[in-house]
């Protein structure tokens, strides 16, 4: 009789060294950060070649964003419940292959299908980003580990224009602009065959309910806030956009309800409301939406008054606010050697830096061309909100136990992108607004002036900055 040679038992991977992770996850990030912006470049080369209608474009570069901002906090509460390590890597398959599906698109509504599972991965994916780094991180590495997502975060979006620029210009194999799409593949595979296996799971619970009625209710309203706020400043804004907004708002009260509810009956919410309830977490939430709401303003205003009224390339204008990205990686990497009684200032200063540059910059671009004292302040302004946003995250994420680590990061994952899109709405519809009405101001001095503004009341009131805010936060947390 023969008998089978004992079976081996596969050995797990070693897992990743803490430098080796943060490379591997923010490379995740970076592909879904890139996608955000990337395919703006490449929209009139598409539509010629998919024979797109306006709506059709719109729909292939949009339906991104909407699958991504809806389905975030849901892609945090499945990271907890299935572990952190196993959803990233899921993403990045979903991610991957629907980017490879984007690339061979041979009709618009594969185009927009593909569009709309890539966003579907980037919401799984990115929340994990957050909640590995402050699982694998403490104290000061965990300050720089966080600055680092924030500068991949705010330089990500800006680079997608100079990336986009490069490879529809360059028209690989004669592709025009399917490269913008399968960049993604080689990276997808990279991180993957890095990450399989050998990223930590946190506290994962399988046992924990998702809450389905909850998620349902945060998906509608968000959508129902995402899609106006996307749409609405291009179309001028018709009747349906407010009815819509009203409702989104309507709906996410009603969500807060309903989980605060589940919260006292001791069901599990999708997110805890004691979450929420630390003030360091209240004020930095609100400060980084501003400052990533005034970021998504500058970057789109910037680059449409530098294409169509100054008429440069789209590689020429993504270069020219790589200055704002420039002073933001700077910043975001340095601000935590200043001395720790600095830190609890430096949000309030760098509030007060990009108001002042902002500021500065709407008289520098009121005359003709674009001066290089524009570039300069932008660079300046990039520093403020490098410096500010790295300090906020730092603040928002250490104020909750590392349990939450999911929650937390869906949350601030749907302010940042809520946030992106709620300035491009507004300074959008302000810039194209005074293009054709009589004011004062040229278009773009009277944008920059309205972001310093609400930096400087933004950064006065809100009481994320004052040590009273601390000393009556402080104490043992449950």
């Amino acid at each position: 009789m023969v008998t089978a040679p004992p079976r081996q038992e596969r050995r797990p991977r070693r897992p990743l060294a803490p430098w080796a992770l943060t490379v591997c996850v923010l490379g995740g990030q970076v592909m879904a950060t890139l996608d955000t912006s990337i395919v703006n470049v490449a929209g009139p080369s598409v539509q010629r070649d998919l024979r797109l209608s306006g709506a059709d474009l719109q729909l292939a570069v949009y339906s991104y964003v909407l699958a991504y901002a809806v389905g975030l906090i849901i892609g945090a509460r499945l990271g907890g419940r299935h572990g952190y390590g196993r959803v990233f890597a899921w993403a990045v398959v979903l991610f991957t292959v629907s980017s490879l599906a984007c690339g061979l698109a041979v009709s618009p509504s594969m185009l927009v299908a593909a569009r709309t599972v890539q966003g579907l991965g980037a919401a799984l994916l990115v929340p994990q980003v957050l909640s590995l780094l402050q699982i694998t991180f403490e104290g000061e590495k965990r300050r720089r580990a966080l600055s680092l997502y924030g500068m991949v975060l705010a330089i990500g979006v800006a680079a997608g224009q100079v990336l986009g620029g490069l490879l529809v210009g360059a028209d690989l194999f004669g592709m025009e602009w399917r490269p913008v799409f399968l960049v993604n593949v080689p990276v997808g595979l990279a991180v993957l065959a890095w990450s399989a296996g050998r990223l930590p799971q946190g506290p994962a619970s399988g046992e924990r309910r998702l809450d389905l009625p909850g998620a349902a209710v945060l998906a509608g309203g968000v959508l129902m806030l995402v899609v106006p706020l996307t749409f609405g400043a291009g179309a001028g804004w018709p009747w349906w956009c407010w009815p819509s907004l009203a409702a989104g708002a309507l709906a996410l009260m009603l969500f807060g309800m309903y989980e605060a509810r589940l919260a006292r009956t001791g069901r599990e919410p999708l997110i805890d409301p004691a979450l929420l309830s630390p003030p360091e977490v209240r004020a930095g939430l609100v400060g980084i939406f501003t400052m990533m709401s005034c970021f998504g303003g500058l970057l789109f205003t910037t680059a449409l008054h530098l294409q169509t009224v100054l008429l440069y390339s789209p590689l020429r204008s993504g270069l020219t606010f790589a200055a704002y990205s420039a002073g933001f990686a700077t910043a975001s990497l340095t601000w935590s050697r200043l001395p720790s009684a600095w830190h609890p200032r430096v949000p309030g200063a760098s509030f007060a830096a990009m108001a002042l540059a902002t500021g500065l910059l709407s008289l520098a671009v009121a005359g003709q061309g674009w001066p290089w004292q524009a570039t300069a302040l932008l660079v300046m302004a990039g520093a403020g909100h490098g410096a500010g946003f790295g300090a906020l995250m730092q603040r928002t994420a250490g104020s909750v136990r590392t349990e939450h680590a999911a929650d937390v990061s869906g949350v601030v994952a749907t302010v940042i992108q809520l946030s992106i899109v709620s300035g491009i709405a507004a300074a959008g519809t302000l810039y194209l607004w005074s293009t054709s009405a009589a004011t004062q101001l040229p278009p773009m001095s009277l944008t920059f002036l309205s972001v310093a503004a609400v930096l400087t009341v933004v950064g006065t009131a809100v009481p994320v900055f004052t040590a009273h805010r601390r000393r009556g936060s402080a104490g043992p947390r449950a």
